[in-house]
């Protein structure tokens, strides 16, 4: 599949959707390429604020169940620091994204497949479970089925042809005066720092077990010299996790493989990748998300790729 530089391009033509729903005008989908085995998606990058939805709300938090309701009209208490909605949107993540796939399509002649959500996250979150993410409005819970259901589709077609990758890129502005980039592997951070984890806990399961067969240590293959880290760092970027920058890691929650769904046969690893919104912004930096995108795909194409027959999805959060 070639992925085509289109703004909105809806998938019906592709995966067999309905073209007519109006839902896919809040999900856009740029297809790939026959031969490709890489799907980017920027779930956190929307601005639709549509006021027939509601915004998303602090749950009530369960203290028997500890477990949250999500109904704005839940009988529970609103506890501090439990069942808190997160609404902020990331910056400029889809921008980066579109260039990641155009210059993975530049350097590898295979266009990836890119997904991206267009409503604000005060409205709908991607990452997610249902209930959290659209909170029981009906708009919001379509848009997120429209989501994950194009993604689930186009991880049954890579599925068909082997290992494939997954990139979820997001932005932040917490280290935006020192400009880190931060990949995510569902590995808690006190976790890491105390060097007790394991592929299996992570999103590299079916990619570090295939590296185990080679005899890469799967802490190599999370933080050390094989590792993806290591790659976006020698393309002049700062970035964690890396055994050099030992405590910065941060702990990821959420997910956009579609509710758990990975794209089998080849096992892809899944991966989450933030960058600051300095380094993607296209204003006021100097640093265009056209020179970011190359240095965060550059590691994809010089070397990460060629453990694609180890089977790995990456998720970059």
């Amino acid at each position: 599949m070639k992925l085509l530089i289109l703004a909105l391009l809806l998938p019906s033509t592709v995966l067999g959707c309905a073209s007519k729903d109006q839902y896919f005008k809040f999900v856009d989908y740029y297809p790939g390429s026959e031969d490709t085995n890489v799907i980017l998606s920027a779930p956190h990058d929307g601005q639709i604020k549509l006021d027939s939805i509601p915004d998303r709300l602090q749950g009530c938090y369960d203290n028997t169940t500890k477990k949250c309701d999500w109904r704005h009209d839940c009988p529970g208490e609103h506890v501090s620091g439990k069942c808190n909605a997160v609404t902020n949107s990331d910056l400029y993540s889809s921008i980066l994204a579109i260039e990641m796939r155009k210059t993975i399509e530049k350097e590898t002649g295979k266009t990836p497949h890119l997904v991206v959500s267009r409503l604000h996250r005060s409205k709908l979150d991607p990452n997610r479970f249902k209930d959290d993410a659209a909170q029981y409005d009906s708009i919001a819970g379509r848009a997120y089925d429209t989501f994950h259901g194009i993604i689930n589709r186009v991880h049954k077609i890579l599925a068909a042809r082997g290992p494939a990758v997954h990139f979820d890129i997001h932005g932040y502005v917490t280290h935006a005066t020192d400009n880190w980039t931060e990949i995510g592997y569902n590995i808690r951070r006190e976790r890491l720092n105390a060097d007790n984890f394991t592929a299996e806990e992570s999103s590299l399961r079916a990619l570090g077990a295939r590296a185990a067969e080679r005899g890469i240590e799967f802490d190599s293959l999370v933080r050390g010299n094989d590792s993806l880290g290591k790659l976006i760092q020698d393309e002049g970027l700062r970035v964690v996790p890396l055994r050099s920058t030992r405590g910065r890691s941060r702990e990821r929650r959420g997910s956009t493989s579609g509710e758990g769904t990975s794209p089998g046969g080849g096992a892809p690893c899944t991966t989450g990748r933030s960058t600051p919104s300095r380094l993607s912004s296209p204003n006021g930096s100097g640093i265009t998300p056209r020179f970011t995108a190359r240095n965060l795909a550059m590691p994809w194409q010089r070397g990460y790729r060629n453990t694609m027959d180890r089977g790995c999805q990456i998720r970059l959060d």
